[in-house]
């Protein structure tokens, strides 16, 4: 997937492809819960900032099965 974010290191790449790619099949519920573990364990706000534009961009932010924390509260 060459449209992910760059700021992410190779083990954060590797699972966002792979969050992404079985989101297809197993539905956006997967994608939320995915992304927002892949969030919760970012250790940089930069990584933090690049995993929640993908949420975004793919419309799962305000899905119940994506938690992160109060800091995206205002969206």
């Amino acid at each position: 997937m060459s449209n992910l974010p760059t700021k992410l290191n190779k083990r954060q790449l590797r699972e966002a492809t792979k969050i992404i790619t079985y989101s297809a099949e197993l539905g956006p519920d997967y994608l939320a819960r995915g992304l927002s573990a892949l969030y919760r364990s970012a250790r940089k706000t930069s990584q933090q900032d690049e995993i929640l534009a993908l949420a975004l961009a793919y419309k799962v932010v305000s899905n119940p099965e994506f938690i992160i924390c109060n800091r995206c509260a205002y969206i």
